[in-house]
């Protein structure tokens, strides 16, 4: 769907409630929240079922890099995993093994660090998140790092690109296009509007 379809239907769904006319730009801020609203809900329930995971799939990314330290991609909303390849000592011999890098908070790294019985190795590595990378800890360097994470949907600008296009599932639009109406009745304090949180209730 594109985002003048986008505009075009939440008209026609505004018509229905006898509203007010929106502008095209108010149309916009009302989708991007909708969109935001819609990946974040998704993402906190990403582990439960099939059809989450398949709502947000086509934003599901993967950037590979070696060493120690990854440069936090300008797009990245949450990160999914991360995992690299470490030398491993193993019934003498060394070998490179895949493994997966589980997150720390930063209060608990500098005790894991000096604790000889804790401390992050080849074979347990951990990572913390800092403003713009994110820091590996471990024996030595790691390679092929893979973190997979969720970018950030493209923002939804019908006024200006009318025919861009959602990130998401194309099954998915009408989801987003109800929570904006939602956001938009509840914007006037409209009574339609727990009619229209039980249809997106409805909807799944």
């Amino acid at each position: 769907m594109t985002f003048q379809e986008a505009h075009e239907k939440l008209d026609v769904i505004i018509d229905k409630h006898d509203l007010s006319w929106f502008e095209p730009e108010e149309k916009d801020v009302f989708l991007n929240l909708a969109q935001q609203e819609f990946v974040n809900q998704r993402y906190s329930e990403f582990e439960i079922n099939e059809k989450r995971r398949q709502d947000i799939r086509t934003l599901v990314t993967t950037q590979v890099s070696t060493g120690n330290t990854i440069t936090i991609p300008n797009d990245m909303l949450y990160v999914l995993s991360v995992k690299g390849e470490f030398i491993v000592t193993s019934l003498g011999q060394n070998e490179l093994r895949e493994t997966s890098i589980r997150p720390i908070q930063h209060d608990d790294v500098n005790k894991i660090i000096h604790d000889p019985f804790n401390k992050p190795t080849n074979f347990d590595p951990v990572y913390i998140t800092n403003s713009n990378e994110i820091s590996i800890k471990c024996d030595s360097a790691a390679s092929n790092v893979s973190l997979v994470y969720i970018k950030e949907p493209i923002a939804v600008d019908g006024t200006n690109t009318p025919n861009g296009v959602f990130d998401t599932p194309s099954y998915t639009h009408n989801e987003i296009i109800n929570i904006a109406v939602r956001k938009m009745l509840g914007s006037i304090e409209q009574q339609n509007y727990d009619l229209q949180v039980n249809e997106i209730q409805n909807q799944e």
